[in-house]
């Protein structure tokens, strides 16, 4: 884990990237799959805390992958546009290594899906007060305890104009 960036010149601080974290909303999670194969699967999520938030079906394949070994890595790009004459792409992403924790306390898992409907659904808060009530016992949610967190970006991305 804890390699050093090849092109160290693009890495971005810990705290702006901390805040492109917060600006995303999707990620491939990696886990260790059936046989030691891995397994990415798209997911949202929420930043909260100092840790990532996921939600899920109480079972299913990442389920059961996630019972066998927590090790996981969350990725993103969190923006990007291809720049055809320079033959490269101006983007924003992180990488985030960590162990998954199967959220039980009802008042932490309460808070990470109103996380969920703040960073979603800002403008529905009537309506996702309701759906949490309503999905809240078969909704599994997964907190990220982070062990590192690395940004990177091609510095003449369009967010930098």
């Amino acid at each position: 884990m804890n390699r050093e960036m090849y092109k160290k010149d693009r890495q971005t601080s810990p705290e702006a990237t901390i805040e492109m974290v917060k600006r995303g909303d999707h990620a491939t999670l990696s886990v260790i799959g059936d046989d030691g194969y891995p397994y990415g699967t798209p997911t949202n999520y929420i930043y909260m805390d100092g840790a990532f938030y996921l939600h899920a079906a109480k079972y299913g394949y990442k389920i059961d992958a996630l019972k066998e070994n927590n090790k996981v890595c969350l990725s993103a790009i969190v923006s990007a546009e291809v720049l055809p004459s320079k033959f490269t792409a101006a983007y924003e992403s992180f990488v985030a290594f960590g162990k998954a924790v199967f959220v039980e306390d009802e008042d932490e898992k309460r808070k990470a899906l109103q996380g969920f409907i703040d960073h979603f659904s800002a403008d529905f808060q009537e309506g996702g007060a309701k759906f949490i009530k309503a999905a809240f016992e078969k909704t599994q949610v997964i907190r990220i305890d982070v062990e590192e967190l690395k940004g990177k970006e091609y510095k003449d991305g369009p967010w930098k104009k």
